[in-house]
Order: structure tokens, then sequence, then C-alpha cells
């Protein structure tokens, strides 16, 4: 029985192994010029955010097993997508925190879901997706209840999450059959 990720990818495991490089490559980027990446992140964010919402999307229509969060999640990252895009720059910022921390929050609820689906269909290393589900979920409630913190600390934050995605991403890849 294949789970989700392979269905959709058809087997091919080189999908998920090139954007999990792409997002290690860039979360270590974070670090190194965190001045450059703060100013670009948000429209590379933006523009991101769009794709991953319709890939969400598509990847809820085509699964046969259908999980409500990818739907939520898919639709949520369209909706910040589009508000960041025609919304003033003071007003980007505060739906930027808010929107990231509710995204954080689904997303994070939807790796657990995903890791508990995966196991059942008899997947391994499916502990990395529940880490990075729950330290997502972590993070998802301190963004909500403190967003100027958040967006303080956003470059250092962005930089943690990418590897982190990144390195889950990769163990989840590999572990689909």
């Amino acid at each position: 029985m294949n789970n989700d990720l392979s269905s959709l990818t058809q087997g091919s495991k080189t999908p998920g192994i090139i954007v999990s490089i792409l997002m290690v490559l860039l979360g270590i980027g974070v670090f190194l010029a965190p001045q450059f990446f703060v100013s670009m992140m948000i429209w590379i964010f933006v523009v991101g955010l769009i794709i991953y919402g319709v890939f969400l999307i598509f990847d809820y229509s085509k699964s046969a097993v259908k999980n409500g969060w990818n739907l939520t999640s898919g639709i949520m990252a369209i909706i910040l997508g589009i508000l960041l895009v025609f919304s003033p720059t003071l007003a980007r910022a505060e739906t930027f925190a808010f929107m990231l921390g509710f995204m954080t929050l689904f997303t994070g609820i939807n790796q657990i879901s995903a890791s508990s689906i995966m196991k059942k269909q008899g997947s391994t290393g499916t502990g990395w997706l529940m880490a990075s589900g729950i330290i997502n979920i972590i993070l998802g409630f301190v963004f909500i209840s403190n967003p100027f913190f958040m967006l303080l600390t956003f470059s250092i934050i962005a930089g943690i999450y990418l590897v982190f995605g990144g390195i889950a991403l990769f163990a989840a890849t590999f572990s689909t059959k």
C-alpha cells in the first residue's frame, strides 16, 4: 500500500531529496548572511507559500487517504500568500507574524498526522516527522502569543526551521516505500 508521498511522486524520491537539500542549504545561508536573507525571505516565502498551498491542495485531491489537515494547510498557505502580496509594509509584517504562527501550528498538526498515517502503513523512520511536528506546534504557539518576538528573531527561527524541516523531509522521503 502506497502512502501519500510515494503516490504523489509515483515512487520517485528525487523531488523530496532535492527540496530537502535546498531547505538545508537555505537554512545555512540564513545564518551566514542574515540581513540579505531577511530582506529576501518574505518575498521568497510569499511565492513559496502559494506554491506550497497549491501542492497541498493537489496532494489532498490526488491522495487515496484524505487528510483534512493537508487541505486546511493548503488553503491557509494560499490565503497568507495573497494577503502578503497586497498588504502595506507594516500590515504585511503583522499579517506575516500571525499567519506564520497559525501556519506553523497547522503544519505541525499535519506532520504529526502524516507521521501516524505513515507508521500505520508500515513506513519506518517516522520519528523525524513526528519530532518536526511537535517543534512546529510549540513554535506556532510562541509565534501566536508573541508576534513581535517572532519578527525580531525571524532569521534565526527561519534558519533553524529550514534546516530541521529539510532533515525531516529527507528522512520522510527515504522512509517511503
